[in-house]
């Protein structure tokens, strides 16, 4: 399938609402063709896990809005010239978002990739296996800094922590999925047990599971989309 008929942007009302409210603008615009690239004052501010977004970028398929800090409008506006109307924003646009980044805000981590989510209809759980870790778990403490939900493990050969996909609760409505195994046990499909865990306890709550990963990470996109995730948009933020 090409890039426009996949992506879902602007026909998922709870992942519209939560879009349109990270990127600070009406969901409606989620639908419109072309490019919308607006300045916001929530890119200057602290977000989920105190993180600054000061660029953030949503593909639909028919165009896609970028949101900006204040200070960056008019140089996002001169880096993007006039894009093409009635396509998916893409690499060429991302790139040149990339290259601003290095410019005005050197110190900010860039990530393009896929934004990807499923309905129960679609969700194919893989083998159990993976359990949830207890609060009083001293081999979460770190994770337990670092995200806000459940988090879900495999054990490795010394009772040591060999994979985890931990939940951070984004909104009341959706709850975003990371996911991490160790080195050592790569290769072995714990990856898929513990995000499919993660992603039935966000389902059995009612919650949309929204799973994020880079396009060079291909490991990660086998691993979301033999769960059934599909694509509902693409991305590019910078964060710091």
């Amino acid at each position: 399938m090409v890039l426009h008929e996949r992506l879902r942007a602007g026909s998922h009302p709870r992942l519209d609402r939560f879009h349109a409210q990270l990127l600070d603008v009406p969901a409606d615009l989620l639908q419109l063709p072309g490019l919308h690239l607006v300045s916001s004052e929530r890119r200057a501010r602290p977000g989920w896990g105190g993180y600054i977004t000061p660029i953030y970028a949503v593909a639909t398929p028919r165009g896609g809005v970028v949101s900006v800090r204040g200070d960056l409008l008019e140089l996002a506006r001169r880096e993007l010239g006039e894009p093409d109307r009635d396509r998916p924003l893409g690499e060429r646009e991302f790139a040149r978002l990339r290259a601003l980044s290095q410019r005005a805000v050197p110190y900010a981590h860039c990530l393009t990739g896929d934004i990807l989510s499923l309905e129960r209809h679609d969700f194919r759980p893989a083998s159990p296996g993976a359990e949830p870790l207890a609060r009083t778990d001293r081999r979460g403490a770190d994770l337990r800094k670092r995200f806000d939900g459940e988090v879900f493990v495999v054990f490795g050969t010394h009772q040591e922590i060999a994979a985890w996909s931990a939940i951070k609760l984004k909104s009341s409505d959706v709850w975003e999925i990371a996911v991490v195994t160790e080195p050592a046990y790569r290769g072995r499909g714990l990856a898929k047990r513990v995000v499919s865990a993660a992603t039935e306890y966000i389902l059995d709550h009612g919650r949309v599971p929204l799973y994020i990963h880079d396009h060079a990470n291909r490991a990660s996109a086998r691993v979301s989309r033999a769960l059934g995730y599909v694509e509902y948009a693409q991305t590019l933020f910078c964060e710091y």
